[in-house]
């Protein structure tokens, strides 16, 4: 009985995600389990959904090795090695869901109130401790249920996974005797949110509206960096942004899309900057900047706004990939180049200033930096009327993770009340509109150019102002719940 619960637990929560897409799944995915654990004691039940969380990232981070072998020259047993240590720790935080909720419920805390709290404060630690990693949070499932992904506007994508939790407890609560009325009552909540979100989708902000062209140029991740291939990418990027140059207000090609150094080996360049230079467009293009300190080399992962007069500005990538472009603690602990497989890495900028688009400030996120809502927020917060994300996905393949990472960066268009305009060199680039709906998109290893017309916005959401206070508010209550509960056992359920 409980391996089967455990099983299908697993399973319904696996499909509920990109590019499977069944966000009803996620409804009710953990309570299988949930039901059938309760005989088992705090202990045990700590293990079972660490196993489970554990698990189920195995299963969706499968392509990890896969991404660490096309990046760097590492062995397979240390790819793999990584992949088992990274969901063991991912698996921690659902190991702590179960046991902390599951104690809560035991003293008497309601469980909608446990399963949410915890949940939300537990994914927003998860989106920062360790440089974060918010990656298949719970509310992303919810990507294609528009009418509730609106309460990212409200909340954001931590407050989400708050109310999907929410729902769990109340479906508990419907399922046994005794608390049905409870559970009903506790339902009614997403239920108003969702009627909220049908609202919203009607009375989105509109503004002035600019045409954009994202270049998808389909380089594969064998060839990007292939010295003797660098050539025939310039010329290809020539082409395309001669096509792309239409009318078009704003062209923006993809992270690193261009192979030498801008500005920095001219005699190369020239091709491609005589090309802006005939363009009547702005353009984004991201490059590798390089830069000396000492005697050793770095790069900075640089986006520049350029225009027929020149440079308008750049933005270097903030947050970098720990173990892809740097690794941690590696000038104390050398050992660890060894399992990154390379010594050379990247330095992170300083500024989430938008860039200076005359029509439309742009607020950049450089691949990865597309996960985390602090940094959208930053750069709405600072002006920005147009969110865009920059992006290399060659290096994950025909895997799961272009899948998981395009719903991951969607929820930053509802958090922030923006478009969000994301070119892909291999895909999916696409335009998704301030309601979270995904307006045009490409597919996977398809070279060509998206035409659209996107809004420059300039109201805020209230996500955009307060930030995260649901998630912390959820902390502040459970770990409130779990010293009551501890110092003293009967006083939820004497309520």
């Amino acid at each position: 009985m409980l391996l089967s619960a455990f099983l299908l637990s697993l399973a319904l929560y696996f499909f509920s995600f990109s590019p499977f897409s069944l966000f009803f799944l996620a409804w009710v995915a953990p309570l299988p389990l949930v039901l059938a654990e309760t005989s088992l004691s705090r202990k045990k039940g700590f293990l079972l959904w660490w196993l489970w969380g554990a698990l189920f990232f195995l299963a969706a981070l499968y392509w990890l090795p896969g991404t660490m072998k096309a990046y760097a020259p590492v062995a397979w047993w240390q790819a793999w090695g990584a992949l088992v240590v990274l969901a063991l720790y991912l698996g921690l935080y659902w190991g702590l869901w179960g046991w902390w909720s599951g104690f809560l419920v035991e003293r008497g805390v309601p469980p909608f109130l446990a399963f949410s709290t915890v949940l939300s404060f537990l994914e927003l630690v998860r989106g920062h401790v360790l440089t974060g990693f918010p990656w298949l949070l719970a509310a992303h499932t919810q990507a294609p249920f528009l009418p509730f992904v609106q309460g990212a506007a409200l909340v954001g994508v931590y407050g989400l996974s708050f109310l999907l939790a929410w729902g769990w407890g109340g479906v508990v609560d419907l399922v046994r005797g005794g608390t049905r009325l409870r559970g009903a009552l506790a339902l009614l909540l997403p239920v108003v949110l969702v009627g909220w979100g049908w609202a919203r989708m009607e009375r989105i902000p509109r503004g002035k509206a600019i045409k954009v062209a994202l270049v998808q140029p389909n380089v594969p991740a064998q060839v990007k960096w292939d010295p003797a291939k660098a050539r025939d990418q310039v010329k290809l990027l020539v082409g395309m942004l001669k096509r792309a140059c239409q009318g078009e207000d704003l062209v923006v090609f993809p992270e690193t899309a261009y192979p030498y150094n801008l500005f920095q080996d001219l005699a190369r360049t020239r091709p491609f900057l005589d090309a802006v230079e005939g363009c009547s467009a702005y353009v984004l293009v991201g490059t590798n900047h390089v830069v000396m300190k000492g005697e050793r080399i770095y790069y900075r992962n640089r986006v520049y706004l350029l225009s027929k007069t020149g440079v308008l500005g750049f933005y270097d990538k903030v947050h970098l990939v720990p173990f892809g472009e740097y690794v941690p603690l590696g000038h104390r602990f050398p050992f660890l180049y060894n399992l990154a497989g390379y010594r050379r890495g990247f330095l992170p900028g300083k500024d989430l200033s938008p860039l200076p688009m005359p029509s439309c400030p742009l607020g950049v996120d450089i691949c990865y930096e597309a996960i985390f809502p602090f940094l959208a927020r930053v750069q709405v917060k600072r002006g920005a009327g147009l969110i865009v994300n920059v992006t290399n996905d060659a290096w994950f393949g025909r895997s799961l993770a272009p899948y998981q990472h395009f719903t991951a960066g969607l929820f930053r268009a509802v958090e922030n009340g923006r478009w969000l305009v994301r070119s892909a060199n291999t895909g999916i680039s696409a335009l998704v509109s301030p309601a979270g709906r995904v307006v045009a998109k490409t597919s996977l290893f398809t070279k060509g150019i998206l035409r659209g017309d996107v809004e420059v916005v300039s109201s805020v959401t209230p996500y955009t102002l307060l930030g995260d206070w649901l998630p912390l508010l959820s902390g502040f209550l459970a770990l409130l719940f779990l010293a009551v509960g501890y110092f003293k056992p009967g006083y939820f359920s004497d309520r």
